[in-house]
């Protein structure tokens, strides 16, 4: 089956471990959008630059050699873009040479990792191959919904019938607000991010029994303020404990009332990779007090580390999370529940060795394997209309 896959930096850590399987199973060829605002972003730190915007071998950027044991970077493609606007002469040249190459291509699939922006629109309209778009967001996070957001969300929908969801938690949700029919909905998962593996040390460091962790874009909904809130009742029972908070984004609440005391630490950048693992490395375990979500790569960042999971339990995280075995699911918006669940924690230590180890064996041959994933794929893609 020949499968043209296109996706976009704060894609690319699940792209990895995902494109390394289905690399070996699908004549594939991979295309990376990349934007001058994503050039930092998950796995990527892009410091090469092209002066003509194009369509070039994954070959011409030093920094993707580090990733050819995940990706054949023979069958990978840069779509480097220039300009920020849509309508720039170097972007509107770039969709006809972009269409033009997908024909030459002659795919049998198309799949859309998440949702393609208007840089695409010629394609989109031209193009006639069965294609398949994966929506990681069945409903857009609080704080986060626009009418951009919106247009491009209807924009793809109109394009795309078939559609690829993360979680079936959201599905009701999603069939009203998309209008799609039942029949043209699929269903994957996420695995481990198992590319983080080869960043850090080999040697596994030792863990900080005090140390917890948040991290990933910060944005209102992911709850960090309540985190905050309940670490100063943490504090009261283990002085020593300590909080760190890892993340570019503008935090949406006062954040210096928390940086008088020690035990918070905030590290408000991006964060590269081997910083990252060195982090999840070092702490106990790893906090995700989300108000509301879909799915977390950051839960699948911290299970290919065997790292366990504390998770208010919205959207698809119960899917995820396997309760009292690799993490937590705790009531959402309440502090005293986070606060209470972070001591508990705390206090049996033994509970956390045992859930690495469950999560450690998830990953081998159960429902983390990527192997498994991309096997109920390509029989997905043999499915659409």
């Amino acid at each position: 089956m020949k499968v043209v896959y296109i996706s976009s930096a704060p894609f690319f850590d699940m792209d990895l471990s995902l494109l390394k399987e289905l690399f070996k199973g699908t004549d594939l060829h991979f295309f990376l959008d990349l934007p001058p605002y994503s050039r930092k972003s998950t796995a990527l730190d892009f410091k090469t630059t092209i002066d003509v915007a194009g369509i070039y071998p994954a070959k011409y950027f030093e920094e993707l050699n580090k990733f050819s044991d995940y990706i054949d970077l023979d069958r990978m493609s840069v779509i480097y873009r220039s300009s920020k606007k849509v309508y720039s002469a170097s972007n509107l040249l770039l969709q006809y040479k972009f269409a033009k190459l997908i024909r030459e291509f002659k795919p049998d699939v198309i799949h859309c990792n998440n949702f393609l922006n208007f840089n695409f629109l010629y394609f989109l309209y031209s193009n006639r191959n069965r294609k398949v778009l994966t929506v990681h967001d069945p409903v857009p996070h609080s704080g986060e919904a626009s009418k951009k957001d919106n247009a491009i969300r209807k924009f793809n929908y109109r394009h795309i019938s078939n559609i690829i969801l993360l979680n079936n938690s959201q599905t009701d949700l999603f069939i009203g607000n998309s209008g799609k029919k039942p029949s043209n909905i699929f269903f994957s998962r996420l695995g481990s991010y198992t590319y983080l593996r080869k960043f850090g040390s080999q040697k596994k460091k030792a863990i900080n029994p005090n140390q917890i962790l948040f991290f990933g874009r910060i944005s209102p909904y992911k709850g960090i303020e309540e985190l905050c809130k309940a670490f100063r009742v943490v504090i009261d029972e283990f002085p020593e404990s300590k909080l760190v908070i890892a993340g570019s984004g503008d935090f949406d609440f006062n954040v210096s009332e928390f940086k008088k005391f020690s035990n918070y630490t905030f590290l408000n950048r991006y964060i590269p990779n081997d910083e990252l693992v060195t982090l999840i490395q070092e702490s106990k375990f790893v906090v995700c007090p989300y108000k509301d979500a879909t799915q977390s790569g950051v839960i699948m960042t911290s299970f290919a580390l065997d790292t366990p999971v504390v998770a208010t339990n919205v959207g698809g995280l119960k899917e995820m999370i396997v309760h009292n075995q690799t993490g937590l699911l705790i009531e959402p918006n309440s502090i005293s529940a986070l606060a209470d669940s972070i001591i508990w924690m705390f206090k049996n230590p033994e509970v956390n060795i045992e859930m690495g180890n469950n999560i450690k064996r998830f990953n081998l041959n159960g429902s983390l394997s990527w192997e498994s994933i991309v096997k109920d794929l390509v029989s997905i893609y043999s499915k659409l209309n």
